[in-house]
């Protein structure tokens, strides 16, 4: 038979830093493979880009030498063992695992599998992990800046759209003042963790 329609089987990676590019997720129902193998106990996944659509699509990510070895090849896969799964068109928060060894699981629904896929970046070691603490804690703690259409922005074809940013009110830290409070904080979650 031919081979299913876009990413298929498994692909080993190793190094401190890499991208993966899935392209079109598979036919249902194969799956899509990623091990990537580091030096460090540590890797950072950053899902740059998503498109995972339908109730049975998933990203998945398997940490650990155990699950990676349960799962590289299998095709009974307990997702509740996951560390992280999500579907949408929205990138998770950087995903921090504490093993040198990930697995990473593309699994199509059957309506949308040859349209779904991801892109994604790792990076490895505890102030890579740091950096992405602060990533996320920084997400969860400053207001979303509001995004208006000036109204005549556009109003003629060819012209620049033009936007106005409303800022965070009176009180709230800038970004610098959040970083210098979380470095501390992160590199004390991260030691933590590592221990």
């Amino acid at each position: 038979p031919a081979p299913p329609k876009g990413c298929h089987g498994l692909v080993e990676l190793s190094g401190a830093s890499g991208t993966i590019a899935s392209g079109p997720g598979p036919t249902a129902p194969h799956l899509c493979r990623w091990i990537i193998n580091s030096p460090s106990s540590v890797i950072v996944l950053h899902f740059t880009g998503v498109h995972v659509l339908g109730s049975e699509g998933r990203v998945s990510v398997f940490v650990g030498p155990s699950d990676v070895a349960a799962y590289q090849s299998n095709d009974v896969i307990n997702w509740e063992k996951a560390f992280e799964s999500f579907n949408g068109a929205v990138p998770p928060m950087p995903v921090i695992c504490h093993a040198s060894q990930v697995l990473i699981i593309l699994e199509a629904d059957s309506l949308h599998g040859g349209d779904d896929g991801f892109n994604a970046t790792w990076s490895s070691g505890t102030t890579e992990a740091a950096k992405a603490l602060i990533e996320t804690d920084l997400a969860r703690s400053t207001p979303p800046t509001e995004h208006r259409r000036s109204a005549h922005a556009g109003a003629h074809a060819g012209s620049a759209h033009t936007e106005q940013h409303r800022t965070a009110p009176a009180g709230h830290h800038s970004k610098e003042d959040a970083v210098q409070r979380l470095t501390v904080k992160a590199a004390a979650n991260v030691g933590g963790a590592a221990n």
